[in-house]
């Protein structure tokens, strides 16, 4: 029985992953899993011009951590989610338009994503 329960909150973790639930905070969106009030305070104590962007990034390579071909699986990964995750933001906020974007900062072997709204940038 405890197999099922696992196996089904894999399945909604997956769900959750590839079809993310964003939220609305003063202003700005963000991936509801990735946000929190206090990540959100410390953003903006630094006084960073994209809190959206800084917010929304999801480094994908600690998932492939010691595994063959690791780095490709993560920029791949990465590359799948922006094409998803610019469909479903497109989907809930007709009226916005945002950037999803790969992000690579291959000095460090960090691969990810993000997003953030135009706003003439």
């Amino acid at each position: 029985m405890e197999d099922k329960k696992n196996n089904s909150e894999i399945i909604f973790n997956f769900l959750d992953f590839f079809w993310p639930n964003f939220i609305v905070y003063k202003g700005h969106v963000f991936l509801k899993e990735n946000s929190s009030e206090e990540k959100f305070n410390d953003l903006q104590k630094q006084n960073l011009e994209m809190v959206e962007f800084w917010m929304n990034l999801l480094i994908t390579d600690p998932f492939f951590e010691n595994e063959e071909n690791g780095e490709e699986k993560a920029k791949s990964l990465a590359g799948s989610l922006v094409d998803i995750w610019q469909v479903k933001l497109k989907n809930e906020f007709p009226d916005l338009q945002f950037s999803a974007k790969y992000v690579e900062d291959a000095e460090n072997g960090d691969y990810g994503l993000t997003f953030y709204r135009d706003e003439g940038r």
